[in-house]
């Protein structure tokens, strides 16, 4: 039937024993098949947006587009349909983090090293693609440490390769795909209760004007 969801991922889940590896693939790709007709009607963020880079405060990251901000030194290479504004699901695995030893900012009891990091996505237009990010460690503010990014390459991929440059299990990323489209479901929601209360103070002001006409 038109428009009715595709359900093969819930064909392979109800079942008496864990999916295989090569079953949670399978998995993923229904996922990805059942979201993929509606990416377009989605609000979603652009790659640069990807609050993934440490900050000296160390309790939220900063994103991407800082390095071009701050110092407009960040190159991004890989194939040219992509770039740091093309938008879809993303997500930095802190698997995906490799910290190089004995290099960057580097201070009694820490420092902030240089390392790469690898940002899976899933595209608007339903494509894989795997973003290997280089940054450098620097001293930041009072010395705190600060990471910023200065080479970004994105290729377009494939599941197998996500998994084995990011380290993440396939389980990982089904979630994250399923917590993407919930985390939409809720602002879509907020901004309807929102909407709401709007059109309800609009009616109310309409009927307010139409009683002080009606009184003249």
């Amino acid at each position: 039937m038109k428009g009715t969801p595709n359900t093969k991922g819930l064909g392979l889940l109800v079942r008496k024993h864990p999916p295989s590896d090569e079953e949670w693939l399978d998995l993923i790709e229904a996922r990805r098949s059942l979201i993929k007709p509606h990416l377009d009607s989605f609000t979603l963020p652009k790659l640069g947006e990807l609050k993934c880079l440490r900050t000296e405060s160390w309790t939220e990251g900063h994103d991407l587009y800082d390095a071009l901000t701050i110092r407009d030194t960040l190159t991004v290479t890989g194939d040219t349909r992509f770039s740091l504004k093309t938008q879809g699901i993303f997500r930095r695995p802190w698997s995906g983090i490799q910290r190089i030893p004995n290099s960057g900012y580097r201070a009694p009891g820490g420092g902030c090293p240089d390392g790469t990091m690898y940002i899976w996505g899933l595209t608007r237009a339903g494509q894989w693609i795997l973003a290997k990010v280089e940054f450098k460690g620097e001293p930041g503010y009072k010395k705190r440490g600060y990471e910023r990014a200065t080479r970004v390459h994105i290729e377009e991929s494939d599941l197998a390769t996500i998994i084995a440059k990011t380290k993440s299990t396939s389980e990982e990323i089904w979630r994250e795909l399923g917590k993407a489209i919930k985390d939409w479901t809720k602002a879509r929601h907020q901004l309807y209760r929102r909407a709401r209360e709007i059109a309800r103070i609009i009616r109310i002001e309409e009927l307010a004007l139409s009683l002080c006409q009606g009184e003249e």
